[in-house]
């Protein structure tokens, strides 16, 4: 399927320009494609601080390159470039599942406890391909499926989250867990599909609330150029407010693939259901020589005076040809960091558009 890339792709869209002050590993990533285990095509980073340096939590194919299960791996760091499996095995397993791949791990600590909540992909559409399941874990290693189904989309046809929901990003804040997810519905007046950022929350992890819109596609990304909205969210709580990341979709017809992830952006909430824009990207496509394909999958960290951010990207599709001569090992796919002062965040942040 990717050997068999078109040759002729269409052109990309115009993207706004990111802002500055990140620093960003550009001409390669810092978890590369064959690193740490044969094949590994490294993704979805969620990252978390302790006394010894850093854990990510991310995800691979494990039998066959760019074919399901998508698993998650845990790893360990003591200065967040350097990385050892630990352990070497995926976390979970999807036999005693309805899914194909548990994909996009989200980890936090809540209520004594670590906390993974997760895409479950269906071998096929049934009719939506997703849904979010939830994992606990006593040390974040040793992990158990505590509700395989947590949250799955209505099926409704004008629904904001009819289609689908997944890729969730969870945080802490205030004794609740918080879980962002990515939600598809239609788009009733034409255009791609409408891509929005959802909410549960709960005090106990067992019992949610029902699930709320928190963000649409603002004025930067409009239908009319071919974005969809916005995809695999994740989030920082600093006392009620929320910082929220988040991935820029697009869709374009003769493009391979034709759905996109093509920017990182951010937004803010004092509460955590209303958030405000930043006025630029953090990062796009173009801030990377190796993230002409795809940049997505912010993973933040708060980290001292520092914002730092694992996100995931890939060159276009015509360009993987040597990461598979290679047997699929490389710095055109993988996991990257950039960083950027708490200061300069701060700073950065102050403007943007209420949504």
């Amino acid at each position: 399927m990717v050997l068999a890339a078109c040759s002729n792709p269409a052109p990309p869209p115009d993207l706004p320009r990111a802002m500055t002050g990140w620093r960003v590993s550009r001409t390669a990533p810092v978890i590369a494609a064959g690193w740490l285990r044969r094949q590994g095509l490294w993704n979805d980073p969620s990252p978390l601080r302790t006394a010894d340096g850093y854990i990510l939590y991310m995800t691979s194919s494990t039998d066959a390159p760019f074919k399901p299960p998508v698993l998650p791996f845990r790893a360990v760091s003591r200065d967040g470039e350097q990385w050892t499996l630990s352990p070497a095995t995926p976390l979970l397993s999807p036999a005693d599942g309805p899914y194909a791949s548990i994909e996009t791990p989200s980890v936090v600590r809540f209520a004594g406890r670590y906390w993974m909540a997760f895409t479950g992909v269906y071998a096929s559409p049934d009719p939506s391909p997703m849904a979010i399941g939830l994992a606990v874990s006593p040390d974040g290693v040793a992990w158990k499926v505590a509700n395989w189904t947590l949250l799955r989309a209505t099926g409704g046809a004008t629904d904001w989250n009819g289609y689908l929901v997944g890729e969730p990003g969870a945080v802490v804040r205030g004794g609740e867990l918080l879980i962002y997810f990515s939600a598809v519905g239609a788009r009733m007046e034409g255009g791609p599909p409408r891509q929005s950022i959802g909410l549960i929350r709960s005090r106990d992890g067992v019992t949610f609330t029902p699930p709320v819109q928190v963000l649409g596609q603002g004025p930067l990304y409009p239908a009319r150029a071919g974005y969809a909205g916005y995809s695999s969210p994740a989030a920082l709580a600093d006392g009620e407010a929320v910082d929220l990341f988040y991935s820029v979709a697009h869709v374009q017809e003769g493009a391979d693939p034709e759905w996109q992830q093509v920017a990182i952006h951010h937004a803010r909430s004092a509460d955590g259901l209303h958030f405000r824009e930043d006025d630029a990207p953090l990062l796009t496509r173009a801030s990377t020589d190796w993230t002409d394909g795809e940049i997505l999958a912010p993973g933040p960290l708060r980290d001292d005076d520092q914002i730092k951010l694992w996100f995931g990207g890939h060159v276009s599709h015509p360009r993987l040809a040597p990461l598979i001569q290679r047997g699929i090992a490389g710095p055109e796919f993988g996991i990257g960091l950039a960083t950027i002062s708490l200061d300069q965040f701060t700073k950065a942040k102050t403007k943007g558009t209420d949504r």
